[in-house]
């Protein structure tokens, strides 16, 4: 092959891998996640822990898009978002659009909580210890932020059982996690009960 088949094949090809993200994704995964695939029960309790993080920023993407975007709403649909928001807000004790700036202030605060999430299940993908803390910091903001910007009243009672459940679920099984993780580290084997004591006795 010539110098000027080689030259032409190479810029095909870097070209084609410019045009196509699975090159920029796979190395962004990688990035995040490491090269490295943990054992069955890691993985299991990260998708888990990804499926109600994704469930989780879906809502409150939509909800922040929706309390952004009334004025578009009610022009379109002849919905008037904002009378339904100031209504629910005078139950709960709000005046005026104090309800409707709190709702934009707590979905502020909630994406930067599950942002810390995602990064507290990368580092449980790769099993670091430290991940916990992530978990345990951004549910704390996200749970004591509704708490004080909307009311306990509202987390009673306009947030889903499905809601509580699965916040409470990853809360707890990330700590459950990191219980035979640290066991596991500390070179203790651990089965789902704890630890597994079975060579020790013979």
């Amino acid at each position: 092959m010539s110098d000027s088949n080689k030259k032409q094949s190479f810029r095909e090809g870097f070209e084609a891998h410019l045009e196509s993200p699975i090159p920029i994704l796979t190395r962004l995964g990688s990035f995040i996640f490491g090269k490295k695939i943990p054992d069955s029960y890691t993985k299991i309790s990260f998708y888990f822990g990804i499926a109600i993080w994704t469930v989780f920023l879906i809502w409150i993407i939509l909800g922040y898009v929706v309390l952004t975007s009334t004025s578009w709403i009610e022009a379109e649909k002849g919905l008037d978002i904002h009378q339904l928001i100031a209504g629910r807000g005078a139950e709960l004790g709000f005046s005026g659009d104090d309800f409707q700036n709190s709702l934009i202030t707590f979905y502020n605060l909630a994406i930067i909580a599950w942002a810390g999430m995602f990064i507290g299940l990368a580092l449980q993908w790769r099993k670091h210890l430290y991940f916990i803390y992530f978990i345990w910091i951004s549910g704390a903001v996200y749970l004591l932020g509704m708490w004080y910007l909307l009311g306990i009243s509202y987390w009673y009672n306009d947030t889903t059982l499905f809601d509580k459940i699965a916040f409470f679920f990853l809360i707890g099984h990330s700590s459950l996690h990191y219980y035979f993780l640290r066991k596991e580290l500390l070179g203790e084997k651990v089965n789902f009960f704890g630890i597994d004591e079975s060579d020790e006795d013979e």
